[in-house]
């Protein structure tokens, strides 16, 4: 994806947060850039980027509680979602005393002092709904998830030149000269720690990625068929070339 001129991410990890985050940095980028008349260095770009994944990680996760008082016994349901499936459950018929003493115990392990907070809150709830003789379910939905995506982000400045930024999903940040992720990471960083070298022209850039494309089409059983090669230098952020093996077949007309 081009974040600006001279600028480019690109992402992998699961498909809706990938398109999520990085539309979100893409048009936080361009929000900087107009409010500010200046474009963000790709080292400020990186750090920003770094930085929303880290607040991403460190966010409550989701917990649905649902609350069915009756005369003495309270139903509690509790499921913590990690990445969207569901990670506990809890659901027991026991005095509401006791019970309300396991979920403590059960939500600290898991989650921080705001979850401490909200079952109190459900607590003093269940009282009152125990004292009237209601039964009155409950739910409440806390923040989200954080972004499983891993992050390549390369760009141009005129005062430092190229560089090319490493992020990962825990919010590591370095900068490197070379870098990959996903399954096909695994051949061609080898074939990149063997060929790769300070100075190189565009034309040798440009044959090692052809090599790090026939490694992985070779050697991964899930190569996908198609790549794009995309170039940021001086003159910008541009689309360079497609390296196809399957191409779209012609739909025959009914």
């Amino acid at each position: 994806m081009v974040l600006d001129s001279h600028k480019l991410i690109a992402a992998s990890g699961e498909s809706g947060d990938r398109v999520q985050f990085t539309e979100y940095i893409q048009k936080n980028v361009a929000l900087y850039q107009f409010r500010n008349g200046i474009p963000l260095t790709t080292a400020a770009a990186a750090n920003f980027t770094r930085g929303e994944l880290a607040t991403a990680l460190r966010k409550v996760h989701p917990l649905a509680i649902l609350v069915a008082p009756s005369l003495s016994f309270c139903v509690w349901f509790v499921g913590l979602l990690v990445s969207g499936f569901p990670f506990h459950m809890f659901l027991n018929e026991i005095p509401v005393k006791f019970l309300f003493k396991s979920l403590l115990i059960f939500v600290a392990a898991m989650l921080d002092a705001q979850c401490t907070y909200w079952s109190l809150r459900f607590l003093d709830l269940a009282n009152l709904v125990l004292k009237f003789l209601i039964r009155l379910p409950m739910h409440i939905f806390l923040l989200a998830n954080p972004y499983f995506v891993n992050i390549l982000l390369a760009g141009y400045d005129k005062e430092t030149g190229p560089s090319l930024y490493y992020i990962d999903y825990i919010a590591t940040l370095h900068k490197v000269d070379k870098g990959a992720f996903g399954y096909g990471s695994y051949f061609s960083l080898s074939m990149m720690d063997r060929h790769y070298h300070s100075g190189m022209t565009v034309e040798e850039a440009i044959d090692l990625v052809d090599k790090c494309i026939m490694e992985i089409r070779s050697r991964l059983v899930v190569a996908p068929p198609n790549f794009v090669i995309k170039i940021v230098d001086k003159d910008g952020a541009r689309e360079y070339a497609w390296r196809e093996s399957v191409k779209d077949a012609a739909v025959a007309s009914a």
